[in-house]
């Protein structure tokens, strides 16, 4: 059996995500569609013909994606490099792309090298529910678009794991608990709350941060709009479908790291593997390496590729509808 863990920091999400002692992967219970949407994605990764010149692919977007364990997880990786189409022997520890009755899909940690990551999770999309949900789902997500910014902007705040700062000390008690180690975790309450016009607000007590200065926010808003220009390029070019999806936004709010990156980060993060090289000091590596933020997709239970239909009209509105908001917190 191999030590495992809850995961430390979530801003939303389904109970039961794990990591390992080290917090290098996730561990996350898996369905069938989602396993099967990862494995797509990957597949078209090395299929050459299905690359878009010039356009971030959508890969670079999503966590990499490692394998399958079964429930009992006691075949983790202590190392892990992406699966092909066959299984793979990681230390002596198979790691099977097959599905079985209880299983975990394999991840890499996203917040992993974050020394005191700040997180959002954005829900995607004014239509939250596929062509499988029951009539009762239809009418009860249709009801959660029609009365929350899902349906007004296309998008939802579902919740957020900050540090305390200026703005987070006026928030209602009913919308956040606190978290240990001056964290705060703002409930999807908060989240269904919002009205069209707050949700810039919420976005500016997001990035407010006591240890950042003026102009490190600013840069944090600008790069973030950056990345969902690239990323609504990416999604232009694919044909897939989305459903209830959701954006990861991360930054860091360790002043430290932005001081020992003298203020550099990178748009797109680097490869999982490409992060994982061998180091006499990993701990220093993973300081060094570890972008000040990232922008990820993740949740992808609805998810599906739909060759010739053309891109997610759901999802590509939802970004564009984003990047209005960011185009007004830079302005």
């Amino acid at each position: 059996m191999v030590q495992h863990k809850l995961l430390k920091h979530k801003a939303a999400g389904h109970e039961g995500t794990l990591t390992d002692v080290d917090e290098l992967l996730v561990f996350k219970p898996a369905t069938p569609q989602e396993l099967e949407f990862y494995r797509a994605v990957q597949e078209r990764t090395f299929n050459v013909s299905k690359t878009t010149d010039g356009d971030v692919p959508l890969y670079s977007w999503m966590p990499t994606f490692l394998g399958v364990l079964d429930e009992g997880l006691r075949e983790v990786p202590e190392s892990a490099c992406a699966l092909g189409s066959s299984d793979v022997n990681l230390n002596g520890m198979t790691v099977s792309k097959e599905p079985s009755e209880s299983r975990y899909i394999v991840l890499e940690n996203l917040l992993h090298g974050f020394q005191k990551p700040n997180i959002v999770d954005v829900k995607l999309g004014r239509i939250l529910h596929d062509e499988n949900a029951s009539n009762e789902k239809i009418s009860r997500l249709g009801q959660v678009s029609r009365t929350t910014t899902s349906g007004s902007l296309g998008f939802r705040i579902c919740g957020m794991k900050i540090q305390q700062n200026s703005q987070t000390r006026v928030l209602e008690t009913d919308h956040f608990e606190p978290e240990g180690d001056n964290y705060i975790l703002v409930n999807k309450d908060f989240g269904y709350s919002l009205k069209k016009d707050d949700v810039k607000d919420a976005f500016n007590m997001f990035f407010d941060h006591d240890d950042l200065s003026s102009k490190r926010i600013n840069q944090l808003k600008q790069t973030f709009l950056q990345r969902l220009q690239l990323l609504y390029n990416t999604l232009l070019e694919e044909e897939v479908r989305m459903i209830s999806s959701s954006l990861l936004f991360i930054y860091e709010g360790d002043a430290s790291r932005w001081d020992a990156l003298d203020d550099q980060d990178a748009l797109i993060r680097d490869t999982f593997l490409d992060s994982d090289e061998e180091s006499d000091d990993d701990m220093e590596q993973d300081f060094q390496k570890t972008p000040l933020s990232s922008l990820s997709l993740i949740d992808f239970a609805h998810s599906k590729i739909v060759d010739g239909k053309g891109y997610d009209e759901n999802v590509v509105d939802a970004i564009e509808s984003l990047m209005g908001t960011f185009q007004e917190l830079c302005d």
